[in-house]
């Protein structure tokens, strides 16, 4: 037998050929995970569109005459939002969740003069402050960087989550029936 034909028979041992797909895989993660810090430090903004709109709308409702219907539910979670100015123009939502985004500011929600229930869970936000809101009865700030509870002064509003956040000790919160800060 010639040394030719014993190339021929030799096959990898099955061991070494997952220990080089190991080794590529973790490559290909680390690559991964670099990029990713390299995009996360250079934050992209993110604009709520129309098409978000239609793929997050729901619950068809009379709007507040009785006279016409429209969608009163959006759920826009985790779409890296950073800008939410467009729900400005949706006056009969009623129920809103932006949570898992990257939102600073909530000012274009002061607009929906009928909303009732708010999510904003694990944002960016550093305050709640809404004009007041009528017939807010639920807002949860959960896991943001809220550090007072100023501007957060709606009359109906029976509950009101800020656990994870910044609240200091002196911070107040104690017109709300229910509050969960921890």
């Amino acid at each position: 037998m010639s040394d030719e034909d014993d190339l021929d028979d030799f096959e990898p041992d099955q061991d070494d050929l997952e220990k080089e797909d190991d080794e590529k895989d973790t490559e290909d993660w680390e690559d991964y995970r670099k990029e990713g810090e390299e995009y996360s430090e250079e934050w992209m903004p993110t604009l709520l569109t129309e098409d978000m709109m239609k793929e997050g709308l729901s619950l068809l409702c009379k709007t507040g005459n009785g006279l016409a219907h429209a969608y009163v539910k959006l759920e826009v979670k985790e779409r890296d939002l950073t800008d939410i100015s467009l729900l400005r123009s949706y006056i009969h939502l009623r129920y809103v969740d932006v949570s898992e985004n990257h939102l600073t500011d909530l000012s274009p929600l002061s607009h929906l003069t009928h909303l009732l229930w708010l999510k904003a869970d694990g944002n960016r936000l550093r305050s709640a402050r809404l004009n007041e809101l009528p017939y807010l009865q639920i807002a949860s700030f959960a896991y943001n960087q809220i550090t007072d509870t100023e501007g957060i002064s709606h009359p109906r509003l029976g509950s009101l989550d800020l656990k994870g956040g910044s609240l200091g000790p002196g911070a107040v919160a104690h017109d709300f029936m229910c509050v969960s800060l921890s």
